[in-house]
């Protein structure tokens, strides 16, 4: 049965006798989330109108089937937007350990952006800091981020975007002593 620990509010930790799950949901950014809000009540109120001509115009056949199809599309729109207030409230990233492989997932609202990494060709896996450029009042400027990262012999991978440096110290550790990694594919010093 998986037993569930953590170390502050933010990070779920499940283990398994087979498996490590680590969890790390996404930080609520109260702007958006008012944005959103506002976006929505926006949506609700076009709808009406559209609603409300489609009802309107009786007998123009051509119309309404114009106005019926700008509704679909409306709708659809709506959907878009529905997906990514349901990311805001309850998306997250997740690590899975098991013995044959090390898997990031981040589950959208409607497909999953998962990758598998062999267990053997891990190496080097640090804590880092990112820098990204980000749009602040009309300029470009660079920030930065803590993230988790590891080499394969294809490639570099990133995951764990923006937390903080005391949660990716805990998820390495917590990796680390899953005992599904051996010490030498960690790195001996970690830059955040």
């Amino acid at each position: 049965m998986p037993t569930r620990e953590t170390n502050n509010n933010r990070l779920k930790i499940f283990r398994s006798r087979n498996t490590l799950e680590i969890r790390i949901p996404i930080r609520k950014n109260t702007k958006v989330l008012i944005a959103m809000i506002i976006a929505t009540l926006a949506w609700i109120a076009v709808l009406f109108i559209l609603v409300k001509l489609t009802l309107w115009y009786h007998d123009a056949f051509w119309i309404k089937t114009g106005i019926i199809v700008v509704i679909l599309g409306w709708v659809a729109a709506g959907m878009a937007g529905a997906s990514f207030f349901v990311w805001l409230f309850f998306g997250r990233e997740r690590i899975l350990l098991n013995k044959e492989f090390f898997i990031t997932d981040k589950p959208l609202v409607f497909f999953y952006r998962r990758n598998f990494y062999d267990i053997d060709e891990i190496k080097n896996i640090r804590t880092d800091i990112e820098v990204f450029k980000a749009n602040r009042n009309g300029a470009w400027i660079d920030e930065q981020r803590t993230v988790i990262k590891f080499d394969t012999d294809d490639k570099h991978v990133t995951f764990a975007r923006g937390i903080s440096k005391e949660e990716a110290a805990f998820i390495i550790l917590q990796i680390a002593k899953s005992n599904y990694l051996r010490k030498e594919q960690f790195a001996h010093e970690h830059r955040s």
